[in-house]
């Protein structure tokens, strides 16, 4: 018997297991759940995804396929009962949404939005969970950015139970939220949010999947000769940009994060990113990366890359 055949076979007594416990334990169904999709997520090679991030994604596709097909009911019914009730606006705010946005979709950041933040109440044998989760999505070419929260059980008040808030951003009102611009202010209140339009200042680039303000800078044309200047030591953020001239993004995040556009190498836009924590400080890492994520690691301070 091979390895791999093996390992399929454990994997399969686990699954067994975890029903035969399931059958005895009916208040660790989650948890069971949570077992059952990490071994498939080791037999597939797939990416795991909890219960709870499969909610999400669940909730985010809906929107997408509503999106794409145009059908503002679906997106009014993605929210909890309670919401729907209780919002003025929800059905006008869904129908400027499809107005906008709708289109066939380019991408969903499905990684993203598998990784909610968690808030779990338990009392007396009742539980409220609700999580909470942003991701970006593409259009017929138009990129945006979702923040999303939903209630997935509450044995208070099944009425909360659905999607509670949705805030959808364009490129230009994200990129102004990121870098702190006037009346970015975040949106109060359950509901649906559009922030879809700004009056942007500058242009941007979508690198590692933000909106970054963008300005031509100078390019690297070999990524060694970027590294080879790391590996002397020492050298703050301030150094590699006397060494390699201007970089075209700086981070909305106020640290010492520069990027550098790299010379097309035929694969589409990719650039250096250059991380310290201030300005002034010594870098500790350095990706190459291109508009949706990392693509590699180059250079860390501790020699790992």
């Amino acid at each position: 018997m091979s390895t791999k055949d093996g390992f399929r076979l454990r994997a399969l007594a686990t699954c067994a297991l975890a029903l035969a416990v399931v059958a005895l334990c009916a208040g660790c169904s989650e948890r069971v759940d949570s077992l059952v999709r990490y071994v498939e997520s080791q037999v597939t090679g797939e990416e795991y995804v909890s219960p709870r991030g499969q909610a999400c994604l669940d909730a985010a596709e809906g929107l997408l396929d509503a999106l794409e097909t145009g059908d503002r009911d679906a997106i009014v019914g993605l929210f909890s009962p309670e919401v729907r009730a209780g919002s003025d606006d929800l059905e006008a705010q869904a129908d400027k949404l499809v107005e906008s946005c709708s289109g066939h979709v380019d991408y969903l950041d499905t990684h993203s939005v598998t990784q909610p933040q968690e808030s779990e109440r338990i009392d007396h044998g009742k539980r409220r969970v609700e999580l909470s989760t942003d991701f970006s999505f593409a259009l017929d070419g138009e990129n945006y950015w979702c923040f999303m929260t939903l209630v997935k059980e509450n044995d208070f008040d099944e009425a909360e139970v659905g999607v509670s808030t949705v805030i959808v951003w364009s490129e230009d009102a994200y990129s102004a939220m990121l870098y702190d611009a006037r009346e970015t202010d975040w949106p109060e209140g359950t509901g649906l949010h559009l922030r879809l339009s700004y009056p942007l200042q500058w242009e941007t680039r979508l690198v590692n999947d933000d909106p970054l303000r963008y300005e031509a800078g100078d390019a690297i044309s070999d990524v060694d000769d970027a590294t080879a200047f790391l590996d002397e030591g020492e050298k703050t953020a301030a150094d590699f940009e006397g060494r390699f001239g201007r970089p075209c993004c700086v981070s909305w995040t106020g640290d010492g994060r520069i990027y550098y556009e790299l010379t097309d190498d035929g694969e589409g836009p990719r650039y250096l990113e250059v991380n310290a924590t201030a300005p002034d400080e010594p870098v500790y890492s350095a990706y190459v990366v291109d508009e949706r994520g990392v693509v590699e690691k180059v250079w860390d301070e501790d020699g790992d890359a």
